[in-house]
């Protein structure tokens, strides 16, 4: 007979497969192996030792592929919820990805359990200028291990036909919570084909911006998930488009 202590130290270094068939093995384990200490503990043991990584591919939209790491000629095709509309993956973190169908809904989904959640809506609450000619939407998604949150961040933007001044929004999801709420607006113009924000060092990169509706320097800015504050990014001009092509 194992004690529950060694039993958790054997647990932790299985695969996700096979946690998910030991936990009908009892009660004990099910609730063990669903406890959110030993969901950070088998993550933590994962990364450092490099186990249980593959690469999510999207494939016509609607389903994914999944290859794996040590062998790329192992691939398998996994099917995300909601499979009726076409789908964008808008950032993963940790095993999660955040994703968004054609009609708007964004949820959460875990490739290797297959659990989903569904984020609630949140409606746009800034008034967009008359005649607008565009509305551009950007998102970034990580964990804050301050928090010990996943959040989600929305920035849109709409430009009037014969205004300046750039009408925004931007709000971040709470995992933890379960609700959005509006955060401190951004004070620049998001110019950049990337939509998403790109996770590292626990916070969200880079979009690039100008201070002024003219185009005339271009900046990096990134978004610090445990403040929760937009910042600029200090970089010289001659690593721009070094910057954008390593993160393309």
């Amino acid at each position: 007979t194992l004690s529950h202590d060694l039993t958790i130290e054997i647990l932790r270094g299985l695969s996700v497969k096979d946690l998910l068939r030991f936990k009908c093995v009892s009660k004990l384990w099910c609730s063990s192996i669903d406890d959110p200490y030993f969901i950070k503990l088998h993550l933590s043991h994962s990364l450092k030792t490099n186990t249980n990584h593959s690469l999510i591919l999207r494939r016509w939209g609607y389903d994914f592929l999944s290859v794996n790491y040590d062998s790329l000629k192992t691939t398998q095709i996994i099917n995300p919820p909601l499979t009726n509309s076409p789908i964008k993956i808008l950032g993963s973190c940790n095993g999660l990805l955040a994703l968004i169908d054609d009609k708007d809904r964004i949820f959460l989904w875990n490739p290797s359990t297959r659990k989903s959640q569904v984020l609630p809506s949140t409606e746009i609450v800034f008034s967009s200028p008359s005649g607008y000619i565009a509305r551009s939407t950007y998102y970034g998604f990580g964990y804050d291990p301050i928090s010990d949150d996943y959040k989600l961040v929305r920035m849109i933007q709409s430009y009037g036909l014969h205004d300046e001044n750039v009408h925004s929004e931007a709000k971040i999801y709470s995992l933890r919570s379960n609700r959005w709420r509006r955060i401190k607006d951004f004070c620049f113009y998001l110019n950049f084909s990337r939509e998403f924000g790109i996770l590292a060092n626990n916070a969200l990169h880079y979009w690039m911006v100008f201070r002024s509706p003219e185009p005339l320097n271009k900046e990096l800015v990134g978004f610090d998930l445990g403040s929760e504050e937009f910042r600029f990014l200090e970089l010289p001009d001659c690593y721009l488009d070094e910057a954008f092509f390593f993160l393309t």
